[in-house]
């Protein structure tokens, strides 16, 4: 399964499977791909909602999966006209795009901090291709709803400051227990490079675990 995941820097995530390509947070991409299928943003902080990389990665049939909060800033900062192709969502919403091609809604929300407050009901999301889930947990910090997930792949924010911290991402990671473990949301803006490798030394020996980030 993680042969089929790609991380360009930060949180900005690719992952093809099931013949589609899905986006999350595409974030200084350079190259034009134009291969998305699908773009999820999890928020519209620069990082996450990056109108070059969104454009250099988008196609005329792209469809668009954000927070209802930020479907004005999206249309306008990324110029799409018809916004039928934006399908939006609330935490706990869920969406079916194929029979085998499911996504839910988690809330991503910062506790004891300013920078992603729960009543702007931003996103992570859990991606389920053929039975596959994917958690992209969004910038989040180890919340009730996050320590709930059951899915086989986890993306977890490991940088601190914006997010949770190493250890509390690895406490997130052994109370899940995915079978898969990457952490993301270091290494640029914000958290040393070292942390993926310290965030691996720490997570559970019966979960596999993983950097992807490209420094």
């Amino acid at each position: 399964m993680d042969n089929k995941i790609k991380i360009n820097t930060h949180s900005s995530i690719r992952i093809e499977d099931g013949g589609k390509v899905f986006y999350f947070d595409p974030f200084k991409i350079e190259e034009k791909i134009c291969d998305a299928d699908f773009i999820f943003v999890t928020h519209d902080h620069y990082d996450h909602m990056d109108p070059i990389s969104i454009d250099n990665v988008r196609k005329d049939e792209t469809k668009f999966i954000c927070p209802e909060s930020i479907v004005r800033n999206l249309s306008s900062a990324v110029e799409i006209r018809d916004t039928s192709c934006i399908i939006q969502m609330k935490p706990y919403d869920k969406m079916k795009f194929s029979d085998d091609i499911e996504a839910e809604a988690i809330p991503a929300y910062n506790i004891g901090k300013p920078f992603h407050q729960k009543q702007f009901n931003w996103l992570g999301y859990i991606l389920n291709v053929s039975g596959t889930k994917h958690y992209i947990a969004g910038d989040t910090d180890a919340t009730d709803e996050a320590s709930e997930i059951s899915c086989d792949v986890a993306l977890i924010p490991i940088g601190g400051t914006y997010t949770m911290d190493v250890n509390e991402a690895v406490k997130l990671v052994n109370t899940i227990k995915p079978k898969l473990a990457i952490p993301i949301h270091y290494g640029s803006i914000v958290g040393d490079k070292t942390l993926g490798k310290n965030f691996i030394s720490l997570v559970d020996k019966n979960i596999e675990a993983r950097e992807y980030i490209n420094f």
